[in-house]
């Protein structure tokens, strides 16, 4: 039976990740199995990232350190502080938006020491360089084969998570040979990394007539309407943040359209994206951390997962599949 590549993409979206964290972890208790066996390559943008590499770090028993419902209550019990600081107003204006001690101290405490190389599966993370202005994207199979291309993941879930306004970049130290990089969240150009991680397996698989299943799994999708009043009373400062979160949004969606006219539904492959719509009662921010806002993301994305609605009819098909897909070795 001929491989069938199996995909995994991660939007980022700030603490809206709890939304395809749960969504990953209905998956696991589905099937009864870590995601990191489920699939060949797993790319995450920005708090996708975060995820991604939670779910692919091994533990000193080389089974994954955290399953997906561990990561729900990460980003319950300790992402929020993160956001419980910010800048005072005028501060704002000529600084990000939120120091990064605080993101440092999880991401050490979460991750300790464990590096790129060490993926339990081929994984792919998105930043943005801006020095160069180029795309820079972490591998772990790149990791692997030389050591200039390997970093501790809590350096890589930090630069990955320096969303443009919130925090400063992060400059990422490299060998002797090669100048540091200044890095931002890829949410800048690849908020959905879908069509990065096709593109990934394309370029590494040699043979034609290739097979995939890729499943996209976004941050929610907001009904909140933004009201033509008070657009017209929005300047440049009231624009900019409402404005990268739109941009983001839009660029997810985007990707969504054209995943779809690259890959519609056939016997050779197979595409998915979960995708949760936020009632009006959510506020769609990236960094809107209150108790309150945080048990309705959790609770539209466990709407999602029963078993009586929409999403988790979708949910059971996808997970029947990944169940009967073979499992002949991954990538690395």
């Amino acid at each position: 039976m001929q491989k069938i590549w199996r995909i995994l993409s991660i939007d980022g979206g700030g603490i809206r990740g709890i939304i395809p964290a749960t969504i990953l972890a209905s998956i696991e208790e589905r099937t009864g199995k870590p995601i990191s066996q489920l699939f060949d390559l797993i790319a995450g943008t920005s708090t996708g990232g975060i995820l991604t590499l939670g779910l692919t770090m091994p533990n000193s028993s080389g089974e994954p350190e955290f399953t997906a419902h561990q990561l729900c209550k990460l980003y319950e019990r300790d992402i929020p502080h993160i956001f419980r600081h910010p800048q005072s107003w005028w501060g704002n204006l000529l600084r990000p938006k939120y120091r990064s001690s605080a993101f440092k101290q999880i991401l050490q405490k979460s991750f300790g020491d464990c590096h790129l190389k060490d993926a339990l599966t081929d994984v792919l993370i998105t930043c943005y360089d801006i020095e160069h202005r180029l795309p820079y994207i972490f591998k772990s199979r790149s990791a692997k084969l030389q050591s200039d291309f390997d970093f501790r993941i809590r350096d890589v879930a930090l630069a990955a998570s320096a969303s443009p306004t919130m925090f400063y970049p992060v400059r990422l130290p490299r060998s002797s040979r090669h100048r540091p990089v200044y890095l931002v969240d890829g949410g800048v150009f690849a908020n959905n990394p879908s069509i990065s991680a096709l593109s990934e397996m394309q370029s590494i698989l040699s043979y034609e007539n290739k097979k995939y299943f890729i499943v996209s799994i976004g941050t929610g999708k907001s009904e909140r309407p933004l009201t033509h009043e008070f657009i017209n009373l929005w300047g440049y400062v009231h624009w900019s943040r409402p404005m990268l979160e739109l941009v983001t949004d839009s660029i997810s969606e985007s990707v969504h359209e054209q995943m779809k006219y690259l890959l519609p539904s056939a016997d050779d492959h197979q595409y998915y994206r979960l995708q949760v719509d936020l009632p009006e009662s959510v506020n769609p921010a990236i960094d809107d951390a209150s108790k309150k806002n945080m048990q309705a993301l959790s609770g539209a994305a466990k709407d999602f997962c029963s078993d009586d609605s929409k999403g988790g009819q979708e949910l059971s098909r996808l997970c029947k599949a990944l169940i009967s897909l073979n499992t002949t070795p991954a990538l690395h």
